[in-house]
């Protein structure tokens, strides 16, 4: 099976970044993959910038956006793309030189996404926090509830598969990406690399409060319709002591934990779940929870989670 790589750039108005994010991306690259830029009609230099980088690199490629709009971008760029394994990416966001090597060597025969750590940053660069992944394939699928553990431009995909899934829908916008994860998650394992490979910019009023409330309903709407997988809900509480084990080789393994409960809490309160999950869900929390109420390096990761949170919402409002 090919690992050969097409990076999914899609751009509007992106002038800003572009120079550098293509300076960054090549970077990540291998001599058989592509960066393909969507333009989803941009009306600023966008396009001059991403010729000028083609005329120094031909693994870039320039397409304009067959109609205008994110998911159309996403969709058209998947079908021009020529690799088996397409890599989202966005303008305005930063990459770890080794997030496409790191990614690769990961792919197994069952896996259709792979995801990674990533943290925040704010336009004058300051810190935001880290987001720790869910790490296994149960793990991350459960990990959906929350649809912040898996940071769509971080992911890298299989190309067969997301078509095989139905790829974006419009009707799913501005949740797009959770809908597509939640379909991929019946087609093979979603899984996430413990390193954090992205940058994250947060931009103040990058995400208005209109459209956070639109996503926050369009995520409940896609939860109750398409759901959690109920296998990969089982696979997790049947062997949760393993996973504990898996965060204990990894940084962040407090928080890691913590998440996974939380996450499992919010599936536990949900009503589309079957009985015996749930059953299994609160046999967990009641087993595992406890432990966390005395535990000094919990009670740590608690206050930096909350801080982080509260950091990312000032820049957000501050907009």
């Amino acid at each position: 099976m090919s690992k050969d790589i097409s990076v999914l750039l899609p751009v509007k108005n992106g002038e800003k970044y572009i120079k550098d994010s293509l300076h960054n991306l090549l970077k990540t690259i291998g001599s058989s993959d592509e960066i393909l830029v969507i333009d989803d009609y941009s009306t600023d230099g966008t396009k001059n910038i991403v010729i000028t980088g083609i005329n120094n690199d031909d693994r870039i490629r320039y397409i304009k956006n067959s109609k205008p709009g994110l998911v159309n971008a996403l969709n058209f760029g998947i079908n021009e793309s020529v690799n088996t394994w397409i890599a989202r990416a966005d303008v305005d966001d930063k990459y770890e030189i080794n997030r496409l090597s790191e990614q690769r060597k990961n792919i197994l025969a069952n896996t259709v996404g792979i995801f990674t750590d990533y943290d925040f940053f704010s336009e004058s660069h300051d810190y935001l926090g880290t987001i720790p992944s869910a790490i296994d394939a149960n793990a991350v699928s459960v990990s959906l509830i929350s649809s912040q553990r898996t940071a769509h431009p971080s992911i890298l995909f299989n190309r067969e598969a997301v078509i095989n899934a139905g790829g974006y829908r419009e009707i799913d916008f501005p949740a797009e990406d959770l809908s597509l994860w939640l379909r991929m998650s019946r087609l093979g394992d979603l899984i996430s690399i413990p390193k954090t490979l992205l940058h994250y910019r947060l931009s103040p009023g990058s995400i208005t409060g209109t459209r956070r409330i639109e996503a926050k309903d369009m995520t409940t709407k896609l939860l109750t319709d398409i759901g959690i997988n109920q296998s990969n809900i089982l696979g997790l509480v049947e062997n949760f002591e393993s996973v504990q084990q898996l965060y204990k080789q990894h940084n962040f393994a407090s928080e890691r934990e913590l998440l996974i409960l939380r996450d499992l809490y919010f599936l536990a309160k949900n009503a589309h779940i079957g009985a015996k999950a749930r059953k299994s869900i609160k046999q967990i929390l009641i087993r595992f929870l406890p432990k966390h109420t005395l535990n000094i390096s919990s009670f740590r990761a608690i206050k930096v989670l909350h801080h982080e949170q509260s950091m990312r919402n000032s820049v957000r409002n501050n907009g």
